[in-house]
């Protein structure tokens, strides 16, 4: 996983994530956010205990509140996503 912190400021932190196939990130408390995908993606995504997967698509947009989460690339290619954490 490489992490690149992109813009930060006052107001909000831009990270772009990039996962390799089948890589996961440790398990990772995150603010409220936007997250931006740059490529079309199946993830695997466990929040207490729970594991969901989601199909992502190039230019999809979502948000999410603060939760403490992990993610896992479980689609067939590299992933990538940028993420605006507010402060």
């Amino acid at each position: 996983m490489a992490t690149t912190v992109e813009l930060e400021n006052e107001r909000v932190r831009v990270l772009r994530i990039k996962h390799a196939k089948g890589e996961s990130h440790p398990p990772a408390a995150r603010g409220d956010r936007l997250i931006i995908y740059l490529t079309d993606g199946r993830l695997v995504r466990a929040v207490d205990g729970k594991e969901e997967t989601l199909t992502r698509s190039l230019g999809q947009v979502i948000w999410r509140e603060h939760s403490q989460h992990q993610v896992r690339n479980a689609g067939p290619a590299g992933h990538e996503v940028l993420i605006v954490e507010l402060k």
